[in-house]
């Protein structure tokens, strides 16, 4: 065979359509670059015991809360009017029983029993005083900075602003508090107290005029900590080399 430009090619010859002879280029190990499509991340479940928003519309709903029963108010006043009027009883008996005593010994001294009795209508007015200062303390004080009384602590309710859903301060406490007085205006009878059975907003009088709802307030419970956070369990490490222990 003449070959026109030369001898004949050097080294083997590949076929017609075969794969080219010599090291091919290597793909680089790892992902491949450039930007890759994310996963989507699963829904986040929230902690069990955990309530979720009444819609607004539904009965009972209200934005600042689900509106509280007129029985569950009622158990909170019962509980809030019980406690001065039970230690109101106790000190009166005990009171009456000390002066019954001391006049019994006296013997008929018109100037002992004049003083038994000064000394008993000033512990009297010292104790009514102290009723008023735990009556404020209750209704207005506490209510207003923490939006519950002892009563409605128990009964687990509270009362917060119609706008904020916050407590609504000392101030509008003390001022809804003197508002009650008009729930008893007609006639004396407790119409505005007996209000929230059919009002939609469930409201006496005095909450209408401070613009106030009583809304349940449910225990709400604390969250599981995480492995690693301050104050969880962490159990002891084990040493290099020797055996687990048996919990």
């Amino acid at each position: 065979m003449n070959y026109p430009y030369g001898g004949p090619p050097s080294g083997p010859q590949q076929p017609y359509g075969g794969p080219p002879s010599g090291p091919q280029p290597q793909q680089p190990f790892g992902p491949p670059s450039g930007p890759q499509p994310q996963q989507p991340y699963p829904p986040q479940q929230g902690y069990p015991g955990q309530y979720p928003p009444a819609p607004y519309g539904a009965p009972g709903a209200h934005p600042a809360g689900q509106l509280a029963e007129w029985g569950t108010r009622v158990l909170g006043y019962l509980i809030d009017g019980g406690i001065p009027m039970l230690a109101f009883f106790v000190l009166y008996m005990i009171s009456g029983a000390v002066m019954g005593g001391v006049l019994a010994g006296t013997g008929g001294d018109e100037d002992t029993a004049m003083t038994t009795l000064i000394i008993f209508g000033i512990v009297m007015g010292i104790f009514y005083l102290a009723l008023l200062v735990f009556t404020i303390w209750n209704t207005c004080y506490r209510r207003g900075t923490t939006g519950q009384t002892i009563g409605q602590k128990v009964a687990k309710i509270k009362t917060v602003s119609e706008a904020t859903g916050q407590p609504i301060g000392f101030g509008n406490a003390f001022l809804r508090q003197i508002c009650h007085v008009l729930d008893s205006a007609i006639c004396g009878l407790p119409i505005g107290w007996l209000s929230p059975l059919w009002d939609e907003k469930k409201q006496t009088w005095a909450d209408k005029i401070m613009k106030t709802v009583v809304v349940a307030a449910p225990d709400v419970p604390q969250a599981p900590q995480a492995p690693g956070a301050p104050g969880a369990f962490q159990p002891p490490q084990q040493g290099y080399g020797q055996p687990p222990q048996q919990w």
